[in-house]
């Protein structure tokens, strides 16, 4: 990798030298844990477990999330580590020392998973807007009125409002810019070590609450019992989705940590303890909800709208609701933060390496998604009738243009882009430059990374394909 990073084109500079390396290996491990702790855990996470079983699809996403989406997490953080530099170079140039030829293509392929980190921005942006609305609702108001009308119309006017949906996203990309223009140090490593002790924190405390005042025993049962009768191939694949979505692996994110984790840590050490946090974040997140969900008799299977919706109103009935809200709120925009900051850090790093400062490649990412942003805020109003890819069948019938992204990047994107990732650890990296980078860890450790990359990590990947791909045409 030293090799790699000497080899930089004349007037780029890597962004794995000593100036953009992450202070140690603790350091990469609260950021990657950042990263992969977002709205994925504690919006999607809980309502997908009540769409599917509870208990049967939390242990299928752990079996996926272990035996599919690890490996290739593990592939990420080890391609990135070995260039030491931005996923469109790191992958042209190991691309090129391993084939002979240009890498071109492979090129292409970074910049793409680049460009996409920008579109998953520029919707994740508004939806963490909407937290920091109820989040500062609950500290003005409160949620004692929030009854089910309410609830419903404060979501349906905050959803209206094209100004006011522009000035939440504006907001929460001004703070997410403000931590990554002060690079990786001073900025994303400074960031993550407060900021990961407060929402551990946090969920602790949300967690003791909802088990007390809520039905907790119910909602241990619901997560934890599974229900093998409702094993259908939909709720495998539904788990396997969030098992990829949750780490935030296939668009080079954690590649680019990888780029800042120091030579001689243990990348399947670290990736580990990221995999293990980002679960317990999860399932965490779960026994925060389900309890006060139960108790107040609401349903888990309430959907997207189970935060936004259902929650509040639960909040109005439970003694001390306003102040576990507004925790529960707080909570939810930290994860969303050091999830955004990993999603800006790809586009930064390239930036750089083109001869452009953080600071204005920072700016240059944000308004980028920020522009694209428009095509989610006008979703929910002025285009809320408007159906790009009606034709494409009966799943896309009624998709707005903002699901029409996220139904895109989530059964389509994402999963190709892991499955890219597995092929060039498992089939371009030859055995020794795989050795090379995992010799902090027992020599069966390479061999076994190696069988997951070559085989059952793509064959998972390839049947979700097959069935989004048939879920997409079909309906």
């Amino acid at each position: 990798s030293k090799d790699m990073a000497a080899g930089m084109a004349a007037g780029s500079s890597s962004v794995g030298d000593g100036g953009h390396r992450f202070s140690s290996r603790f350091g990469f491990v609260l950021a990657a844990v950042g990263a992969a702790v977002g709205l994925g855990n504690v919006w999607k996470f809980p309502y997908l477990a009540g769409e599917n079983g509870g208990a049967l699809f939390v242990l299928l996403y752990l079996i996926f999330l272990l035996a599919i989406a690890m490996p290739i997490l593990i592939a990420e953080v080890l391609i990135g580590r070995r260039g030491h530099v931005s996923p469109p170079h790191a992958l042209k140039r190991q691309a090129s020392e391993f084939t002979r030829r240009s890498g071109t293509g492979w090129y292409a392929i970074g910049v793409a998973g680049v460009v996409f980190g920008l579109v998953i921005m520029s919707f994740y942006s508004v939806v963490s807007g909407w937290i920091f609305d109820y989040m500062w609702t609950g500290i003005t108001q409160g949620f004692g009125a929030f009854d089910p009308g309410r609830s419903r119309a404060h979501l349906a006017a905050m959803q209206a409002s094209v100004p006011r949906l522009l000035v939440l996203q504006g907001l929460f990309i001004v703070l997410t810019v403000a931590i990554v223009a002060l690079g990786v140090r001073r900025g994303i490593e400074a960031a993550m070590r407060w900021m990961m002790p407060a929402m551990g924190l946090l969920m602790i405390g949300l967690v003791v609450y909802a088990l007390v005042a809520g039905a907790g025993s119910r909602a241990l049962v619901y997560l934890f019992a599974p229900d093998w009768t409702r094993l259908t191939v939909p709720v495998a694949a539904a788990a396997l989705g969030q098992a990829f979505f949750t780490l935030s692996v296939g668009l080079g994110g954690m590649m680019t940590y990888g780029a800042y984790l120091p030579d001689r840590a243990s990348i399947v050490r670290s990736c580990t303890t990221v995999a293990l946090a980002d679960t317990a974040v999860a399932l965490l997140a779960g026994l925060a909800i389900f309890p006060i969900v139960f108790a107040e008799g609401l349903d888990p299977a309430g959907g997207p709208g189970l935060i936004f919706v259902t929650l509040p109103i639960a909040f109005a009935d439970m003694p001390g609701g306003d102040v576990f809200g507004v925790a529960f709120f707080a909570f939810l925009f930290l994860a969303a933060i050091t999830s955004a900051i990993a999603l800006y850090e790809p586009t930064v790093a390239w930036l750089e390496e083109r001869g452009i400062r953080r600071l204005h490649g920072t700016l240059i990412a944000a308004g980028g998604s920020w522009l694209m942003g428009l095509v989610t805020v006008l979703s929910f109003n002025e285009w809320n009738n408007v159906h790009p890819l009606a034709w494409a069948g009966e799943r896309f019938a009624g998709a707005t243009p903002f699901e029409t992204i996220t139904l895109g990047l989530d059964n389509l994107i994402l999963p190709v882009g892991a499955l890219l990732i597995a092929w060039f650890a498992g089939r371009l990296m030859p055995a020794p430059a795989v050795v090379g980078e995992l010799s902090a860890d027992p020599p069966w450790v390479a061999r076994l990374f190696r069988l997951a990359v070559r085989w059952w990590a793509p064959l998972g990947i390839l049947a979700l394909l097959v069935f989004n791909f048939a879920g997409m045409t079909i309906g």
